[in-house]
């Protein structure tokens, strides 16, 4: 019987780690960490705000048995304090060095096979007003797919 290490698939792994470390990353203390927020009122919790977001998981190309791909996700941070854009900006640089110290501590088995890449960093959506300064970036992990 074969069993599958991963069961609820790489990506999700990634983000959970992810987000548990944020919860306890230093420089982000009293920051409320949110995965994959639902609701825009989730958004509104507190002055400031760290989030993750699953955006795609990507196929790249098949090999033997283990399938490149390539996971999509979001970091974003929001701030409402007097000087909410610069600790917006403070708050996405330690989100950061965060993700980076959590994939250099991720399980070989995961086979991650390249470093993180920041994609687009905007600082505004379109249509929502976030009641602050806001910082969001896109990242990239490739990985192969055990199964």
């Amino acid at each position: 019987m074969d069993v599958d290490l991963f069961a609820a698939g790489v990506p999700f792994l990634i983000g959970q780690a992810l987000v548990t470390a944020l919860q306890g990353w230093q420089a982000l203390q009293g920051a409320s960490v949110f995965d994959n927020p639902i609701r825009s009122s989730d958004l509104e919790a507190g002055e400031r705000v760290v989030f993750v977001e699953d955006v795609a998981d990507r196929p790249e190309s098949q090999s033997g048995s283990a399938q490149k791909r390539t996971y999509v996700f979001n970091i974003g941070v929001i701030n409402r304090s007097e000087g909410a854009r610069l600790a917006s900006h403070a708050d996405y640089r330690a989100a950061k060095r965060c993700l980076l110290q959590v994939l250099k501590t991720m399980p070989r088995q995961l086979a991650i096979t390249s470093i993180v890449k920041e994609a687009d960093v905007t600082f505004r959506l379109e249509n929502i007003d976030v009641g602050g300064s806001l910082v969001l970036g896109t990242f990239t992990v490739d990985y192969r797919d055990p199964s």
